[in-house]
């Protein structure tokens, strides 16, 4: 899915000047979109930040702590 790139190219990253390490293909003209190791590292923090769920000890403790908040207005 992800590959390493043996040439020289660019980062396809708007602002990015690095060469590019790596390489995934895409649907489209140009068939691949090539990332440097820093936009490669960013943009697998923003998909696990959005995919990995939450750990269900918070989520419970904030269901608890919503449930005593209301008993204290009521």
């Amino acid at each position: 899915m992800i590959y390493k790139v043996t040439g020289k190219t660019k980062c396809d990253v708007r602002n990015c000047k690095n060469d590019a390490a790596y390489a995934f293909d895409v649907k489209g003209i140009s068939g691949k979109c090539f990332l440097c190791a820093g936009c490669l590292a960013a943009l697998s923090a923003d998909c696990r930040a959005l995919t990995v769920p939450k750990s269900p000890k918070n989520a419970i403790k904030k269901r608890l702590d919503r449930a005593e908040a209301s008993d204290v207005l009521c």
